[in-house]
């Protein structure tokens, strides 16, 4: 009984910090002109400004671009011909430093060297002349390290170098062999080239550059790496270098999944939008906001663009809604007027579809944008749970099924000591119905609490762009109380031979098998909303995530009264 009380007790610690952990939102413009329009950021800072204004917490520019760059990818770097010529020229003269013995210098300009050669390296390594140029300098400074007396240093050098020059071969009329050796070396696989890169694109079949290397074509698994910062490419149009994929390998597997169509419409050069040649499917567009969303990670995107001349479109995208609230403004150039704007997001917060261009605010199709005449009537109105009414319902929810099942658990002590005073005085009718009566109240709060708790998980956890470890923690607590549930219902007591209702009989057997079966129930219910945490996570992988649409529904009348919630997920 005590480890019950010690999962039921840490799951309850978990949950809050769980509710807690919420994401900013994320303002995303998007174009089909050629490059960055005027209007994009002084309309970023105006959505902005609004959703602070509604307490809403949101992603600055300049840090949404930054952990983009950083989580997601980030356009191939531009180095010019004069800035690869210098980088080449001092790249000799740090080699004739280590020839003529002036180490000291020597090492600090191969290391400035190597510095260029990393953060160019997908563009250096492409061509055959340039990555022997990267290998030859890191290798040099590999020397320098060991005629310095630091072998421990040499050594890691050696390795840095098969890591940024896979393809490349020493030349031994520059290197000695001491120092070829130790690259032939470093080379084959050991335990210290225990990494594993497994790279899936959508579609398959494109050119997977590691590096700058080519290595083949995806689906593939490239092992025997070192742990490490690599970066991947994968292009599906072999005449157009692709967006690089910074991935941090251990020691083990590490999985990147690129999607093509995705990868060619977001830019993250001084502002992070999208770009398309046309006007996008509103499908893909709905599916690439979300997968900036998962890289960042942000709770919900609101998508900006223009949808005529000085026309502007906000949409709102959430994993969590079935349907998109829509709202246009006018804009300029220099972007809309805040006024406007906090109008605007104040009905896209509310789930009105809205249309401010016309002085007056109307009602638009949040489906279609044409304006909702009023002379037609509406036979059924239906509300759609806007963000915020949604999260509520979740923490409603969860928080009636933490109380229900926390009384479900205390109702079992109290059926216990009703069963001990029953086994004591097996004559007394009042006690036999004490025991008796408490069995359905713990069955149902038992069930409501678990069920509850299950069906609010998917609206209230926040997103994350991989599992938390909170929820790994819940989903091992949750997979003991369902071992334990089992085992309390294949190990209870035989059954009485006897009706538990029949007086005057020994009470022994009816108690201490109903006591094993509910406590089986209790721990199952208990189980449900601890796996579905993990569970979440796992479905919402890979930019596939699922649509939760939910309609509580509260119905009273003279002879009763029914709480229920109706939807999908």
């Amino acid at each position: 009984m005590r480890w019950v009380v010690m999962v039921t007790a840490l799951w309850l610690c978990a949950l809050p910090s769980a509710l807690a952990q919420t994401e900013d939102w994320l303002v995303l413009p998007t174009t089909t002109e050629p490059a960055e329009a005027p209007w994009m950021e002084p309309t970023v800072q105006a959505a902005n400004r609004a959703l602070r204004r509604q307490g809403i917490g949101v992603w600055l520019p300049n840090a949404a671009l930054s952990v983009f760059r950083e989580r997601g990818s980030f356009e191939p770097p531009a180095p010019s011909d004069d800035e690869i010529a210098a980088w080449a020229a001092r790249a000799q003269t740090a080699f004739r430093d280590i020839v003529l013995g002036d180490r000291s210098l020597a090492l600090s300009e191969l290391e400035a060297v190597q510095m260029f050669a990393e953060q160019n390296l997908v563009v250096l390594n492409r061509d055959v002349d340039s990555a022997a140029l990267v290998l030859d300098a890191c290798l040099y400074l590999a020397r320098a390290y060991r005629d310095n007396g630091d072998l421990d240093a040499a050594e890691r050098q050696v390795q840095e170098c098969v890591r940024l020059a896979p393809a490349a071969s020493p030349n031994p009329r520059v290197h000695p062999p001491s120092i070829i050796d130790s690259f032939e070396a470093a080379q084959k696989p050991s335990a210290a080239r225990g990494g594993t890169l497994i790279v899936e694109s959508e579609p398959a079949g494109c050119d997977l550059r590691i590096n700058g290397t080519r290595i083949g074509k995806t689906p593939m698994a490239s092992d025997n790496l070192y742990p490490g910062s690599y970066q991947v490419q994968v292009e599906c149009r072999p005449d157009e270098p692709a967006r690089v994929h910074r991935v941090e390998v251990p020691l083990g597997p590490q999985s990147l999944f690129v999607i093509d169509h995705f990868d060619r419409a977001v830019r993250s050069s001084t502002l992070l939008y999208l770009h398309y040649d046309q006007a996008p499917d509103p499908q893909d567009l709905a599916r690439h906001a979300r997968e900036v969303a998962r890289s960042l990670p942000a709770s919900a995107v609101i998508i900006a663009s223009l949808v005529g001349p000085s026309v502007l479109q906000l949409e709102v995208e959430l994993a969590t809604q079935t349907e998109s609230s829509i709202v246009r403004l006018p804009t300029s150039s220099t972007g809309p007027e805040q006024n406007v704007m906090n109008q605007a997001v104040e009905a896209l917060l509310a789930g009105r579809c809205t249309d401010f261009t016309h002085g007056t605010p109307r009602e638009i199709d949040c489906r279609t944008g044409e304006p909702i005449l009023a002379a037609v009537p509406e036979v059924v109105v239906s509300k759609r749970v806007t963000p915020r009414p949604l999260f509520i319902t979740g923490v409603t929810l969860a928080s009636v099924g933490t109380a229900s099942l926390a009384g479900g658990w205390s109702l079992l002590l109290v059926r216990r000591s009703a069963g001990d005073d029953w086994i004591g005085d097996p004559n007394d009718l009042s006690l036999q119905a004490s025991w008796l009566d408490l069995q359905i109240p713990l069955i149902a709060a038992g069930s409501v609490g678990g069920g509850f708790l299950v069906a609010a998980m998917p609206m209230v956890l926040p997103m994350h762009e991989k599992t938390p470890w909170w929820a790994w923690l819940n989903g091992g607590l949750g997979i003991a109380a369902a071992v334990g549930s089992i085992v309390s219902a294949t190990t209870a007591s035989p059954k009485p031979n006897e009706s538990c209702e029949v007086n005057g009989q020994d009470p022994t057997a009816c108690v201490s098998r109903k006591r094993d079966t509910d406590r089986a129930i209790l721990l199952g219910a208990t189980a449900a909303p601890l796996l579905t945490m993990p569970l979440v996570y796992l479905l919402r992988r890979g930019g596939r995530k699922p649509k939760v649409e939910v309609r509580p529904r509260v119905v009273a009348g003279k002879r009763g009264g029914v709480v229920g919630v109706a939807g999908s997920f």
